[in-house]
Protein backbone atom coordinates (compact mmCIF):
# COMPACT_ATOMS: atom_id res chain seq x y z
CA UNK A 1 0.00 0.00 0.00
CA UNK A 2 1.50 3.43 -0.59
CA UNK A 3 -0.18 6.93 0.24
CA UNK A 4 -0.77 7.77 -3.42
CA UNK A 5 -2.51 4.63 -4.27
CA UNK A 6 -4.31 4.26 -1.08
CA UNK A 7 -6.11 0.76 -0.68
CA UNK A 8 -6.19 -0.06 -4.51
CA UNK A 9 -4.87 -3.17 -5.67
CA UNK A 10 -3.54 -3.97 -8.91
CA UNK A 11 -6.10 -6.36 -10.97
CA UNK A 12 -7.57 -6.72 -14.30
CA UNK A 13 -10.67 -7.96 -13.56
CA UNK A 14 -14.21 -6.85 -14.79
CA UNK A 15 -14.52 -4.61 -11.61
CA UNK A 16 -11.10 -3.08 -11.86
CA UNK A 17 -12.17 -2.10 -15.95
CA UNK A 18 -15.26 -0.39 -14.63
CA UNK A 19 -15.27 3.29 -14.77
CA UNK A 20 -14.77 5.11 -11.54
CA UNK A 21 -18.15 7.12 -11.89
CA UNK A 22 -20.10 3.45 -12.75
CA UNK A 23 -18.65 2.01 -9.50
CA UNK A 24 -19.53 5.53 -7.19
CA UNK A 25 -22.94 5.08 -8.25
CA UNK A 26 -22.99 1.23 -7.52
CA UNK A 27 -21.65 2.10 -4.10
CA UNK A 28 -24.43 4.41 -3.89
CA UNK A 29 -27.12 2.29 -4.94
CA UNK A 30 -26.03 -0.05 -2.25
CA UNK A 31 -25.63 2.38 0.56
CA UNK A 32 -29.43 3.27 0.03
CA UNK A 33 -30.26 -0.01 -0.34
CA UNK A 34 -28.78 -1.02 2.83
CA UNK A 35 -30.03 1.62 5.27
CA UNK A 36 -33.58 2.05 3.42
CA UNK A 37 -35.06 -1.17 2.32
CA UNK A 38 -35.94 -3.75 4.41
CA UNK A 39 -33.68 -6.26 6.73
CA UNK A 40 -34.08 -9.50 4.10
CA UNK A 41 -32.33 -7.06 1.60
CA UNK A 42 -29.11 -7.46 3.76
CA UNK A 43 -29.02 -11.22 3.39
CA UNK A 44 -29.18 -10.65 -0.22
CA UNK A 45 -26.88 -7.63 -0.71
CA UNK A 46 -24.08 -9.76 1.41
CA UNK A 47 -24.36 -12.81 -0.97
CA UNK A 48 -24.46 -10.41 -3.93
CA UNK A 49 -21.13 -8.87 -2.62
CA UNK A 50 -19.52 -11.88 -1.73
CA UNK A 51 -19.88 -12.93 -5.52
CA UNK A 52 -18.47 -10.14 -6.77
CA UNK A 53 -15.41 -10.08 -4.50
CA UNK A 54 -15.00 -13.53 -5.58
CA UNK A 55 -15.36 -13.15 -8.89
CA UNK A 56 -12.60 -10.09 -9.05
CA UNK A 57 -10.55 -12.30 -7.21
CA UNK A 58 -10.51 -10.11 -4.04
CA UNK A 59 -12.33 -12.92 -1.91
CA UNK A 60 -9.16 -13.60 -0.05
CA UNK A 61 -7.80 -9.68 0.46
CA UNK A 62 -11.50 -8.89 1.70
CA UNK A 63 -11.50 -11.74 3.81
CA UNK A 64 -8.73 -10.55 5.73
CA UNK A 65 -10.40 -6.84 5.89
CA UNK A 66 -12.99 -8.01 7.64
CA UNK A 67 -10.82 -8.24 10.90
CA UNK A 68 -11.01 -4.00 10.99
CA UNK A 69 -15.02 -3.94 11.49
CA UNK A 70 -14.96 -7.66 13.71
CA UNK A 71 -14.79 -5.28 16.80
CA UNK A 72 -17.28 -3.15 16.26
CA UNK A 73 -19.59 -5.49 14.54
CA UNK A 74 -19.06 -7.66 17.92
CA UNK A 75 -20.17 -4.48 19.94
CA UNK A 76 -23.04 -3.47 18.43
CA UNK A 77 -24.68 -6.96 18.71
CA UNK A 78 -23.24 -7.36 22.24
CA UNK A 79 -24.80 -4.08 23.22
CA UNK A 80 -28.01 -3.98 22.09
CA UNK A 81 -28.41 -7.84 23.08
CA UNK A 82 -27.89 -6.94 26.68
CA UNK A 83 -28.82 -3.56 26.68
CA UNK A 84 -31.60 -2.95 24.01
CA UNK A 85 -34.31 0.18 26.13
CA UNK A 86 -37.72 -1.12 26.90
CA UNK A 87 -37.17 -4.96 26.13
CA UNK A 88 -39.26 -7.12 27.14
CA UNK A 89 -39.02 -10.55 25.59
CA UNK A 90 -36.04 -12.29 27.52
CA UNK A 91 -34.14 -15.14 25.89
CA UNK A 92 -31.22 -15.74 28.22
CA UNK A 93 -30.63 -14.15 32.10
CA UNK A 94 -26.94 -13.93 33.44
CA UNK A 95 -27.13 -12.60 36.79
CA UNK A 96 -28.52 -9.07 36.07
CA UNK A 97 -28.13 -9.01 32.64
CA UNK A 98 -30.46 -10.80 29.99
CA UNK A 99 -30.23 -11.07 26.38
CA UNK A 100 -33.56 -9.68 24.68
CA UNK A 101 -35.28 -11.27 21.27
CA UNK A 102 -35.79 -7.06 20.82
CA UNK A 103 -32.13 -6.07 21.53
CA UNK A 104 -30.44 -9.12 19.56
CA UNK A 105 -32.95 -8.52 16.55
CA UNK A 106 -31.86 -4.94 16.21
CA UNK A 107 -27.91 -5.78 16.70
CA UNK A 108 -28.06 -7.93 14.06
CA UNK A 109 -29.77 -5.80 11.73
CA UNK A 110 -27.59 -2.93 12.95
CA UNK A 111 -24.55 -4.92 12.68
CA UNK A 112 -25.64 -6.20 9.03
CA UNK A 113 -26.08 -2.92 7.70
CA UNK A 114 -22.34 -1.41 8.85
CA UNK A 115 -20.85 -5.31 7.49
CA UNK A 116 -23.15 -4.42 3.80
CA UNK A 117 -21.25 -0.89 3.62
CA UNK A 118 -17.85 -1.72 4.83
CA UNK A 119 -17.86 -4.65 2.05
CA UNK A 120 -19.45 -2.39 -0.62
CA UNK A 121 -17.00 0.13 0.50
CA UNK A 122 -13.63 -1.77 0.77
CA UNK A 123 -14.51 -3.63 -2.73
CA UNK A 124 -14.83 0.44 -4.36
CA UNK A 125 -11.73 1.59 -2.38
CA UNK A 126 -9.92 -1.96 -3.82
CA UNK A 127 -10.67 -1.83 -7.54
CA UNK A 128 -10.88 2.18 -8.20
CA UNK A 129 -7.60 4.13 -8.30
CA UNK A 130 -7.66 7.38 -6.47
CA UNK A 131 -6.21 9.56 -9.51
CA UNK A 132 -8.95 7.81 -11.76
CA UNK A 133 -11.52 8.72 -9.80
CA UNK A 134 -10.21 12.50 -9.53
CA UNK A 135 -10.00 12.23 -13.16
CA UNK A 136 -13.29 11.12 -13.79
CA UNK A 137 -15.26 13.77 -11.25
CA UNK A 138 -13.29 17.03 -12.84
CA UNK A 139 -13.49 15.33 -16.07
CA UNK A 140 -17.59 15.20 -15.58
CA UNK A 141 -18.08 18.68 -14.57
CA UNK A 142 -17.66 18.43 -10.68
CA UNK A 143 -15.97 21.26 -8.57
CA UNK A 144 -12.18 20.70 -8.73
CA UNK A 145 -12.20 21.39 -4.81
CA UNK A 146 -14.56 18.73 -4.43
CA UNK A 147 -12.79 16.10 -5.79
CA UNK A 148 -9.62 16.59 -4.24
CA UNK A 149 -11.43 16.26 -0.63
CA UNK A 150 -12.87 13.23 -2.20
CA UNK A 151 -9.44 12.16 -3.13
CA UNK A 152 -7.84 13.55 0.12
CA UNK A 153 -10.60 11.62 2.26
CA UNK A 154 -9.28 7.71 0.10
CA UNK A 155 -5.77 8.57 0.49
CA UNK A 156 -6.19 9.96 4.45
CA UNK A 157 -5.44 6.60 6.07
CA UNK A 158 -2.94 5.05 4.16
CA UNK A 159 -1.07 8.30 4.38
CA UNK A 160 -0.87 8.38 7.88
CA UNK A 161 -0.37 4.68 8.45
CA UNK A 162 2.88 5.32 6.30
CA UNK A 163 4.08 8.38 8.49
CA UNK A 164 3.18 7.03 11.87
CA UNK A 165 5.28 3.54 10.51
CA UNK A 166 8.60 5.94 9.12
CA UNK A 167 7.99 7.89 12.59
CA UNK A 168 7.75 4.81 14.62
CA UNK A 169 11.24 3.07 13.13
CA UNK A 170 12.63 6.88 13.72
CA UNK A 171 11.69 6.30 17.30
CA UNK A 172 12.66 2.57 17.89
CA UNK A 173 16.25 3.49 16.26
CA UNK A 174 16.49 6.04 18.97
CA UNK A 175 16.00 3.63 21.34
CA UNK A 176 12.07 3.86 21.73
CA UNK A 177 10.96 0.68 23.75
CA UNK A 178 7.56 -0.53 21.97
CA UNK A 179 7.67 -4.16 23.34
CA UNK A 180 6.72 -5.28 27.01
CA UNK A 181 3.83 -4.18 29.42
CA UNK A 182 0.19 -3.01 27.88
CA UNK A 183 1.36 0.15 29.92
CA UNK A 184 4.88 0.21 28.28
CA UNK A 185 2.84 0.10 24.77
CA UNK A 186 0.78 3.20 25.72
CA UNK A 187 2.84 5.05 26.94
CA UNK A 188 5.31 4.75 23.49
CA UNK A 189 2.12 6.18 21.65
CA UNK A 190 3.09 9.25 23.40
CA UNK A 191 5.98 10.24 21.49
CA UNK A 192 4.19 8.91 18.08
CA UNK A 193 0.76 10.97 18.23
CA UNK A 194 2.45 14.52 18.31
CA UNK A 195 4.82 14.17 14.97
CA UNK A 196 1.88 12.48 13.44
CA UNK A 197 -0.30 14.99 13.58
CA UNK A 198 2.48 17.54 13.31
CA UNK A 199 3.02 15.62 10.08
CA UNK A 200 0.18 15.59 8.66
CA UNK A 201 -0.50 19.59 9.12
CA UNK A 202 2.62 20.01 7.26
CA UNK A 203 1.84 17.34 4.39
CA UNK A 204 -1.72 19.31 3.95
CA UNK A 205 0.44 22.67 3.63
CA UNK A 206 3.15 21.46 1.24
CA UNK A 207 0.44 19.64 -1.03
CA UNK A 208 -1.65 23.13 -1.16
CA UNK A 209 1.54 24.90 -2.12
CA UNK A 210 2.39 22.40 -5.03
CA UNK A 211 -1.59 22.64 -6.40
CA UNK A 212 -1.24 26.27 -6.64
CA UNK A 213 2.41 26.19 -7.98
CA UNK A 214 0.91 23.85 -11.05
CA UNK A 215 -2.00 26.18 -11.37
CA UNK A 216 -4.77 23.95 -9.78
CA UNK A 217 -8.44 24.61 -10.60
CA UNK A 218 -7.62 26.71 -13.90
CA UNK A 219 -10.35 26.10 -16.33
CA UNK A 220 -9.24 27.83 -19.43
CA UNK A 221 -7.28 25.19 -21.29
CA UNK A 222 -6.75 22.78 -18.90
CA UNK A 223 -5.48 19.32 -19.56
CA UNK A 224 -5.18 16.23 -18.12
CA UNK A 225 -2.39 14.08 -17.61
CA UNK A 226 -4.06 10.75 -17.62
CA UNK A 227 -7.11 9.58 -19.71
CA UNK A 228 -9.88 7.39 -17.59
CA UNK A 229 -11.38 4.39 -20.26
CA UNK A 230 -14.64 4.67 -20.32
CA UNK A 231 -16.04 1.34 -21.68
CA UNK A 232 -19.22 1.29 -23.75
CA UNK A 233 -21.09 -0.96 -21.20
CA UNK A 234 -20.50 1.50 -17.84
CA UNK A 235 -22.16 4.47 -20.32
CA UNK A 236 -26.21 2.39 -20.00
CA UNK A 237 -25.35 1.14 -16.63
CA UNK A 238 -24.46 4.45 -15.03
CA UNK A 239 -28.28 5.45 -15.92
CA UNK A 240 -29.57 1.99 -14.62
CA UNK A 241 -27.71 2.49 -11.44
CA UNK A 242 -29.32 6.06 -11.40
CA UNK A 243 -32.61 4.61 -11.68
CA UNK A 244 -32.12 2.51 -9.22
CA UNK A 245 -31.00 4.76 -6.85
CA UNK A 246 -34.16 6.72 -7.35
CA UNK A 247 -36.48 3.56 -7.04
CA UNK A 248 -35.17 2.70 -3.47
CA UNK A 249 -36.06 5.97 -2.22
CA UNK A 250 -39.33 6.22 -3.47
CA UNK A 251 -39.78 2.40 -1.72
CA UNK A 252 -38.59 3.79 1.25
CA UNK A 253 -40.87 7.08 1.37
CA UNK A 254 -43.94 5.31 0.09
CA UNK A 255 -43.46 2.87 2.92
CA UNK A 256 -41.67 -0.20 1.50
CA UNK A 257 -38.46 0.40 2.86
CA UNK A 258 -39.49 -0.09 6.30
CA UNK A 259 -38.82 -3.73 7.82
Amino acid sequence: MSATSGYFVVGTSWLHHRHPLTKLLGLGFVLLATFLLPSITLVLLVIALAGIAASAGLAARLARAMRIPAVLLASILVVNAFFYPGATDRLLELGPLAVSREGLTFGTISAGRVLVAFIASVLFLFTTLADDLLEALVARGASHRIAFVILSAVQLVPRMQLRAASILDAQQARGLAIEGSFGRRIRALVPLIGPVLLGSLIDVRERTFALEARGFGARPGRTAYRQVVDPPSDRWLRPVLVLGCIAVIVAAVTGLGRG
